[in-house]
């Protein structure tokens, strides 16, 4: 218990200048009022009053690849601001080893169950999650999605990169390296790599008018599948000059394609976010550049999001889940384009 020590004498001056002198006026020629001596001076201490102790709140984030780079720094994220919020936050991390998102709606639906305040994910699927998610919100939990958006369910707000953007961003650099014939690999399905996609072709299209992209391939979420799709495509077609990785896997899977082919050095791979494997291949140039989101700050602001939308006020909530607050529009994490000159920090992620 911290204590605060001031003498008779500081404490009655303090008061009196506070009061405008009205208690030195009033207590003018009282015994209490004339000055002690140095020996009669006492010491008045005073105590803090221990804050109550919080109950514990348990707030969950669920992933579609648990373990990935990506998704531990923006856990990270969100234990940092847990625990700016207060020691009576909890936190854990859920989800598959495996893309699915069946698996996440389970996730979502333990999380529930056993009782969380919150829950913080990632679609793997534009819907397959929403039964879980709407239950979850249902049921008083309120959900925000980070990453990759479930559009028609009853999440409470999306915080992410603006995922057309990022790959406009995308298209707009590799026109400017000067492609010409442009593979994407992507996983149909997911909302947020549509959008990438398209800001992609778009940008490729505004400027490179003479670039185009020859082909979509479906990687499945793997990067053995990707490398596959992507081997038989420059077999195929050897004057592919670029290839857009839409997500993490199919970066590293077209490094190996680019090297089983012995294209090296004509093809120009752009990648996607800064896994281990992929600033690897950074290091050692045989992908160019990555676009860089910000899961750090996804999962730290989508959790003071969820805590806003947990927490009553005096002031009343339209939040779906009833209770606090909580934005209800989209929030843009933001993105750049990431060469070898920005992947130090990258080296050390954190591991969970």
């Amino acid at each position: 218990m911290k204590e605060l020590k001031v003498s008779r004498r500081e404490f009655l001056v303090g008061t009196a200048t506070a009061a405008g002198g009205f208690l030195v006026g009033c207590a003018a020629g009282s015994p209490e009022a004339t000055e002690a001596s140095p020996e009669a001076v006492a010491e008045v201490t005073t105590t803090e009053a221990p804050a109550p102790e919080k109950e514990e709140e348990l707030y969950g984030m669920v992933v579609f690849l648990k373990g990935s780079e990506f998704f531990n720094w923006a856990y990270k994220g969100m234990v940092d601001a847990a625990t700016r919020i207060g020691a009576h936050v909890k936190t854990e991390l859920q989800g598959p080893a495996e893309w699915d998102a069946s698996l996440e709606a389970a996730a979502i639906d333990e999380l529930v169950a056993k009782g969380a305040k919150g829950v913080l994910a990632t679609a793997g699927d534009a819907t397959a999650m929403n039964t879980s998610i709407d239950a979850a919100v249902d049921a008083g939990v309120p959900v925000i999605l980070f990453d990759s958006d479930a559009p028609a369910s009853k999440r409470i707000c999306f915080a992410s990169t603006n995922q057309y953007a990022a790959g406009y961003e995308a298209g707009k650099a590799m026109a400017e390296w000067g492609v010409k014939r442009v593979a994407v690999s992507t996983f149909i399905g997911p909302d947020h790599l549509q959008r990438r996609v398209n800001g992609f072709e778009d940008a490729l299209t505004e400027f490179a008018s003479d670039a185009e992209v020859v082909q979509i391939v479906n990687d499945e979420g793997k990067v053995e599948v990707a490398e596959a799709q992507l081997t038989a495509l420059l077999e195929a077609d050897p004057e592919v000059d670029g290839i857009f990785a839409a997500h993490g896997n199919p970066g590293p899977g077209g490094a190996a394609a680019v090297r089983t082919t012995g294209l090296e050095g004509k093809v120009q791979i752009m990648g996607f976010d800064f896994g281990m494997p992929v600033i690897e291949l950074i290091d050692k140039g045989e992908i160019k550049a990555t676009v860089a989101q910000n899961p750090y700050l996804m999962g730290y602001t989508a959790m003071l999001l969820c805590y806003g939308a947990v927490v009553p006020t005096d002031v009343p909530s339209s939040n779906p889940a009833g209770i606090g607050h909580c934005v209800n529009s989209d929030i843009d994490t933001g993105v750049g384009i990431l060469y070898t000159d920005g992947i130090e920090m990258y080296k050390s992620p954190p591991t969970f």
